[in-house]
């Protein structure tokens, strides 16, 4: 499981599900006000979507193993959300009680830097192919193209 120390290190490092035996049910309830996106990083680091368009206030359960990471991402555009004010979800593993308890999740948004939510409104009100027309720096208009979709764990 990866460590915490210092997010430099961890950029660095492929997120992947490592094997585990020990299992996970989680309860993952969409509590901001968009529509979200469930995904499991899987054991090559690749991302398998295993719901869309979680509105808000539904929920969806996962049986699932710790160390096998979730993210969460906007439906329609695609920006990131958060667990416990996280990008990242580690499964915490089941007590062995019968039935199963699941570990409530809510998926809410985070605190976005005032650049991040000002390139969210531009990307939602102008399309991309008018992006050059734009008057702001060629640095604004080249992340208006990129998708920022770096994971970091903390």
């Amino acid at each position: 499981m990866p460590s915490n120390e210092g997010n430099q290190g961890n950029r660095d490092r492929k997120l992947v599900s490592g094997p585990s035996l020990v299992h996970s049910f989680t309860r993952f309830i969409n509590k901001s006000d968009r529509c979200a996106d469930i995904i499991w990083i899987d054991y090559e680091g690749k991302r398998v979507t295993y719901t869309t368009d979680l509105r808000p206030g539904e929920f969806f359960d996962v049986n699932t193993f710790v160390g096998h990471p979730w993210i969460f991402r906007d439906s329609l555009a695609r920006d990131k959300l958060t667990v416990r004010c996280k990008e990242v979800y580690f499964p915490t593993p089941w007590n062995g009680d019968w039935p199963p308890q699941r570990t409530t999740i809510n998926i809410g948004i985070p605190v976005y830097t005032l650049r991040e939510r000002c390139l969210q409104v531009i990307r939602q009100l102008v399309p991309r192919s008018q992006y050059d027309l734009l008057e702001i720096p060629k640095t604004l208009k080249f992340e208006l193209e990129e998708e920022d979709d770096e994971i970091i764990i903390s």
